[in-house]
C-alpha cells in the first residue's frame, strides 16, 4: 500500500509540472508569439475598417494558434514521458543490482520488456505509449524489495560519497544500496540527517564527492564505522 500511495503521489507531481511546463511551452514558442502579434494587427485593421485585412489576418492568427497549442501539447507529453521513462529506468537498474530476476520471475521478464517498450516508443515519439510502459514497469515492481541482508551481517553508520561517472551518488541512489536501506524511497531519511553537510541544504540534488553522510538506523539495526568498499 505505501508503494502504491508513492506511485500516486509520483503521478500527481509530474501531472502539476506539466502544468507549468505547458504554459511556459507555448508563451515561449514563436508561433504562439507571431499568433499574437497577428492578433493584434488584426484589431487594428478593423478598427481602422479594413475589414478584409482584419480578416485575413485573423484566420492567420488562429492558424498560428492551433500550431502552436499543438506544438506545445506535444512537448508536454514529451516532458511526462521522460519523467516516467527515467523512474522506470531507476527501477529496472534497482531490481538487477538486488536479484529481481531470482525473486520475480516471469514479473521480472515482463517488467523488463515493458521497459523496453517505453524506451522505444520514446525514440519513436509516441509519448503517450511511452509514458504507459514507464507506468506498468512500476507497478508490476511497486512491491519488490531484495532480501535482508542477514541479522549478523555489519552495517556502516557512515559512508562517504563517491564519484562514479557512470551512474553518479546521489541520496536515491545511495538509499538503495544493500548496506545502506536497500530502497531508494528512504532517500529522504539520508537528506534530512544530512543536508547541513551539503553546499546547498535546500537543494538534495547538490551533493559532492568526499562528503561523510550519516546513516541513521531505522529498524534498530546495529551500525558502526564508515562503509568501505573493499
Amino acid at each position: 500500500m505505501r508503494n502504491l500511495n508513492r506511485l500516486v503521489a509520483l503521478a500527481v507531481l509530474i501531472s502539476l509540472g506539466t502544468l507549468a511546463f505547458a504554459q511556459h511551452s507555448l508563451y515561449d514558442n514563436p508561433n504562439y508569439r507571431n499568433s499574437q502579434e497577428l492578433r493584434r494587427q488584426a484589431d487594428l485593421a478593423f478598427q481602422q475598417g479594413d475589414y478584409l485585412k482584419a480578416e485575413q489576418l485573423s484566420k492567420e492568427s488562429e492558424r498560428l494558434s492551433v500550431i502552436a497549442r499543438q506544438e506545445a501539447e506535444t512537448q508536454r507529453l514529451q516532458w511526462i514521458a521522460n519523467a516516467w521513462k527515467n523512474r522506470a529506468s531507476d527501477r529496472i537498474g534497482f531490481g538487477e543490482k538486488n536479484d529481481a530476476a531470482g525473486q520475480l520471475g516471469p514479473v521480472w521478464v515482463e517488467a523488463k520488456a515493458a521497459f523496453a517498450l517505453a524506451v522505444a516508443e520514446y525514440d519513436a515519439k509516441r509519448y503517450a505509449e511511452s509514458t504507459e510502459a514507464s507506468k506498468k514497469v512500476m507497478d508490476l515492481m511497486k512491491d519488490f524489495a531484495p532480501a535482508k541482508a542477514p541479522a549478523a551481517a555489519a552495517l556502516p553508520a557512515f559512508y562517504t560519497v563517491r564519484l562514479i561517472p557512470e551512474a553518479r551518488d546521489c541520496f536515491w541512489r545511495i538509499a538503495e544500496y544493500p548496506f545502506i536501506y536497500g530502497d531508494p524511497w528512504k532517500w529522504k531519511i539520508l537528506y534530512e540527517a544530512n543536508k547541513d553537510k551539503i553546499p546547498q541544504p535546500d537543494n538534495p540534488d547538490l551533493i559532492e564527492p568526499g562528503i561523510v553522510l550519516t546513516i541513521p538506523s531505522i529498524a534498530g539495526e546495529l551500525r558502526s564505522g564508515t562503509w568501505n568498499e573493499k
